[in-house]
Order: C-alpha cells, then sequence, then structure tokens
C-alpha cells in the first residue's frame, strides 16, 4: 500500500487529493496543507509508488501509466472518509502531468467526481530539450538495461529561490535524487502524450505557472492552456518565481489564488 498522509478536518467544505512531484513525497506539502485547512479543506496525500515511504523500486516505474492507480486510490479513500464533499485533485510538477495524464484517461466524466483541478508548474515538457542523441543513448539502455540508475538531474538552487527550502531539499533523506533509464523514457513519452492529448476537461480548472521555472517549461503550459476550454480553465503566472510555487516568496499569494479558487468553484456548484 502507498504511504498516506491525510491533513484531517471533522467536517470540512471540501477535500484535496494532492499529487507529488518527481523524486518528492507528501510530507513536503504540510504548510500547503495547513494552508487549505485553515480555509476548510480537508488534504489527502500519498507517497507515489517508490518515492518517499511508499514501496517499489526507487526512483522507477515500468510505465508512466501506473502512476494513475494512485489518482484513483486517493478519490476513493475521500470517498470513504468524507462521502458526499466536494472534491479537488491537485498536482505539482510530475503531480500535474500525472493529474492531465489522469484526465486524458478518464472518459467516464470526471466532472461527476471533481469541483476543480489544480495544477502548478506541470511537467508538460522540461525547460532545457534534451539532445536527441542522448535520447538516442536513453532508447538503447532502456532496451538491454531499462534498471540502470542516473542522476534526475533536480539541483536544489531550481526548486525555490528560498536558502531554506533548497537546504531542507537537499538533506531530506526521503527526497529521491536518482531514476532508471526506463523512468526517464518514459516521462519522456508521458509529457509528448499529454501535449497532444484532450485538453478541454469538463471540471473546472486552475493552472498556475512559475515564471522563472527552471525545471519545466513555461511554454509548454502556456500552449497547453491556450487549447483548454476558456469558459471552465483560468491561468496565471508569477514572473520570478522559480519552479516550487508553494515554496516561493511569495507562497501566500500562490495559496490565496488556490484557495480563492476552490472556494468560487465550491460557490459555483452550490448554484447549479
Amino acid at each position: 500500500m502507498l504511504h498516506e498522509w491525510h491533513w484531517s478536518l471533522e467536517s470540512p467544505r471540501g477535500t484535496v487529493a494532492l499529487v507529488h512531484g518527481a523524486g518528492e513525497h507528501c510530507g513536503r506539502y504540510a504548510h500547503v496543507a495547513q494552508w487549505l485547512n485553515a480555509s476548510g479543506y480537508a488534504v489527502l496525500g500519498q507517497d507515489l509508488p517508490g518515492l518517499g515511504r511508499s514501496p517499489g523500486p526507487r526512483g522507477h516505474i515500468d510505465r508512466f501509466d501506473d502512476y494513475l492507480p494512485a489518482v484513483d486510490a486517493m478519490l476513493d479513500r475521500l470517498d470513504a472518509l468524507y462521502p458526499s464533499v466536494p472534491r479537488f485533485l491537485y498536482g505539482h510538477s510530475m503531480g500535474g502531468l500525472i493529474v492531465v495524464r489522469w484526465l486524458q484517461h478518464r472518459p467516464e466524466s470526471p466532472e461527476r467526481r471533481l469541483s476543480g483541478i489544480v495544477l502548478t508548474s506541470p511537467c508538460l515538457d522540461l525547460s532545457l530539450a534534451i539532445p536527441p542523441a542522448l535520447l538516442r543513448l536513453g532508447a538503447a539502455l532502456e532496451r538491454v538495461w531499462p534498471t540502470l540508475s542516473q542522476s534526475n538531474r533536480i539541483p536544489p538552487d531550481a526548486v525555490s529561490r528560498s536558502p531554506e527550502v533548497r537546504q531542507g531539499y537537499a538533506s531530506d533523506p526521503l527526497v529521491q535524487h536518482r531514476v532508471t533509464v526506463r523512468w526517464a523514457m518514459e516521462l519522456q513519452r508521458a509529457m509528448a502524450a499529454a501535449r497532444v492529448g484532450q485538453a478541454a476537461f469538463p471540471v473546472p480548472a486552475l493552472v498556475l505557472q512559475a515564471g522563472e521555472d527552471r525545471l519545466v517549461s513555461p511554454a509548454a503550459t502556456r500552449a497547453f492552456v491556450e487549447r483548454m476550454d476558456k469558459a471552465n480553465a483560468e491561468y496565471r503566472e508569477f514572473p520570478g518565481c522559480y519552479h516550487e510555487l508553494h515554496n516561493e516568496p511569495e507562497r501566500d499569494e500562490v495559496l490565496t489564488a488556490i484557495t480563492a479558487f476552490m472556494d468560487r468553484s465550491l460557490a459555483l456548484h452550490a448554484r447549479v
């Protein structure tokens, strides 16, 4: 079973399923969950397979789609814990890519289960393109040694402008700094599929992007948002901010935007 993080409330206005990013774990979102709790939202997260305190080969996945059942499991768990309470899905970075791929794989009208989705710096493409020769090498290695481990190339100084966040990220024993060749190639395939797949989702969506993102491509996020349903999607970019918007000096502004979006979605839901 995946390791669960639950920031509970007795009678929440809404609930949030949290999907974390590459190499990390839900414990790094405790301050986000506490902010959401203060606004009346219970939060549930599960460390993804092979990450944090969850079982599985470290930094490895056979298929990117193997992450998607974790989203189903969290929503089912929220259904059991808080029956009939509105649900939101919040994905950061690779977690944002997982949310997008989950929606693209679910033709059974996800609006019946969700009151809204939040994507922060979604990993739809990398900020620095991987040279074609390196991709060819990865494809060759994948065939003969898919579990070969390598650095995930996420430097702490690209995560946030905050020295405390950088130090915490570098020293956190639960952060996984290595990935396998298969994982890296599956990420490439998932990003490519997400960029050309469905983008007009039948649920309200808030997309927030770091303007100075050194890990994922702001241009790819903007291009994806351009294909979303304009009546159903909100987009905001934070100039000067690094990848982890929720860990930037402007984090109160970011978290306020998220809770305001959720509040608006609940008000809209109440009128329907």
